[in-house]
């Protein structure tokens, strides 16, 4: 006979894996919670404001750099390693495959998932249109990289997505 003080129910493999279960879901349930106020992924932009008012800017930029024909590459190791210095390298070249003198070169590198590790360093001519810069890479992840390049007033970036491994 089945009572509600029947406790043969309890027993049961499959009641027992249902309580297991919902125990389980709701424990991960509170710790995704947990971390996901403890760290914001800070993939919101501070300033959007002002920045969605230099559109048009931002625009004049991206024009004024394809009509000056320049084109690159970033060079990087295969797999870079976290708190191992890598050389990184970047070739640009002027239309039509001229070699350019740039005033400076800038390396930037951003972590999507935590703005504070974000760093830049400048970049070392290793030859006409060739430089190069030793960096390291403070945590594990998916890292953008950016390369600025100035010449007078003119500006060319070089954009490319790395993975640095633990």
């Amino acid at each position: 006979m089945i009572s509600q003080h029947n406790k043969e129910g309890l027993k049961n493999p499959w009641v027992l894996g249902l309580i297991l279960f919902l125990c389980v879901f709701l424990i991960m349930n509170a710790i995704f919670i947990y971390l996901a106020f403890r760290q914001p992924p800070n993939l919101v932009v501070k300033d959007f404001y002002e920045r969605g008012q230099d559109y048009h800017v931002t625009q004049k930029q991206i024009e004024r750099e394809k009509q000056l024909g320049w084109s690159g590459m970033i060079l990087v190791p295969a797999k870079i390693r976290v708190n191992h210095k890598h050389n990184i390298e970047v070739i640009i070249q002027g239309k039509n495959s001229s070699v350019l003198t740039l005033d400076t070169v800038e390396f930037h590198a951003y972590r999507p998932s935590d703005s504070r590790a974000d760093f830049m360093a400048i970049m070392q001519q290793k030859s006409v249109g060739n430089y190069e810069t030793d960096i390291q890479f403070s945590l594990p992840g998916v890292w953008d990289v950016i390369v600025e390049a100035k010449q007078g007033d003119d500006k060319f970036l070089l954009t490319r997505r790395v993975s640095v491994y633990p």
